[in-house]
């Protein structure tokens, strides 16, 4: 489970998670101060207050945790962009990933491998089998379609948090088919990537792991790594 975080640095085969619930930050301005020009240009075209509340923890709470990391200076640690847009520091020996959604966001640090995160908070009108048809793989939507109605809210977003970590552990955005590849998605399942039907990328490269986070959230990691020690913290 989460712990509080209290400084300590990454072993070469941990992989380091935090979770941040933003009413924690009532101020910017620490955060605001580590950002880029453009960061700070992408944080203000965000529509709503609260994305950009949410961009601008995530992105500083990190540039915090590797400037610890490697000594550097925050402020000074500029990100650089893959293709499909994920973003890299090409002068560290870190590999990180980070998401949010309404009041909690992740932050994941490894020296080990590729890592993605996704969290999501609950939303009832997404959780249709039309959007499961569009986005879901057909043995997903099969195993979304055998949920009683009381279990598929969950199970939605169980595996929209696992398909996005993995995407974003992979690294190739949606140039990667969302039906390409399978994961559980069942309460109570062990989450697990099943499987995977893109050129290059097996399963058994990949480890695919739920959050304990609790409803109305569902949260994922996912690693190509099989066996990180994974530490978990909160802030405080």
């Amino acid at each position: 489970m989460w712990q509080h975080y209290k400084g300590e640095q990454p072993a070469g085969n941990e992989l380091f998670i935090w979770l941040l619930d933003f009413e924690d930050y009532p101020s910017l301005s620490r955060f605001e101060a580590l950002l880029s020009d453009k960061e700070k240009a992408r944080a203000a075209r965000f529509y709503f207050e609260r994305d950009r509340r949410a961009y601008t923890i995530t992105r500083g709470y990190l540039k915090e945790r590797l400037g610890g990391f490697s000594g550097l200076a925050p402020a000074r640690i500029e990100f650089e962009y893959n293709k499909q847009g994920k973003p890299y520091w090409a002068s560290s020996p870190f590999f990180f990933n980070v998401s949010h959604s309404g009041k909690k966001g992740l932050v994941a640090i490894s020296p080990l491998a590729p890592v993605g995160v996704d969290i999501e908070h609950f939303r009832k009108e997404t959780t249709t089998v039309k959007i499961a048809e569009r986005f879901f793989s057909n043995k997903e939507v099969q195993a979304f379609l055998a949920l009683n109605d009381e279990q598929r809210e969950e199970g939605f977003f169980n595996a929209w948090t696992r398909k996005e970590a993995f995407i974003k552990a992979a690294g190739l955005g949606l140039s990667m088919p969302l039906h390409s590849f399978d994961v559980t998605l069942t309460p109570g399942q062990e989450a697990r990537l099943l499987d995977v039907r893109h050129p290059g990328y097996q399963a058994g490269d990949w480890l695919l792991r739920a959050l304990p986070v609790s409803p109305p959230y569902a949260g994922a990691f996912c690693i190509k790594h099989r066996a990180p020690r994974l530490r978990l913290w909160q802030t405080q």
